[in-house]
């Protein structure tokens, strides 16, 4: 263990995260999300299964490490149907507060951005329509702690 470290990490997140360049994307999906379906179709995206029942707690501590695109108008998707429950401030709110937008798309779009994932971290989260994908941007000597 390290100090610091969010207990929602485990040591292939922590890796994962690390090891992606900018611009690329990572899908936290919810428990129902078909990722050997999209996986299969890139053969390259890393699948981790994580035993965490809320998105949202994940996402604001992979936000605090991860920085996102600004490159790009949107650096957040989600599905059209999160719109229906309270997952979708919560969402918003931290993608927001990281300095991005979140885009919610249609269910089978969402799939096919889906597809192109560098890894996929599959939850235990069960709300409806509660996938999220974050594109990374890019880390500056400003972001560095240096000690």
């Amino acid at each position: 263990m390290l100090k610091h470290i969010p207990k929602t990490f485990t040591p292939d997140l922590l890796k994962l995260i690390m090891e992606m360049g900018h611009g690329e994307t990572i899908l936290i999906s919810d428990g129902n999300f078909p990722q050997k379906a999209v996986s299969s179709k890139n053969i390259k995206s890393e699948i981790i299964y994580m035993p965490v029942c809320d998105i949202s707690d994940l996402l604001k501590d992979i936000l605090h490490f991860f920085p996102l695109d600004y490159a790009v108008e949107c650096a957040a998707f989600a599905m059209e149907v999160l719109q229906e429950n309270q997952r979708y401030g919560e969402y918003k709110n931290l993608i927001e507060s990281n300095g991005s937008k979140l885009e919610l798309v249609e269910r089978f779009k969402f799939y096919e951005l889906a597809e192109n994932a560098a890894g996929i971290i599959v939850t235990a989260d069960t709300t409806r329509g509660g996938n999220i994908l974050i594109k990374k941007g890019v880390v500056t000597n400003d972001d560095m702690i240096i000690i």
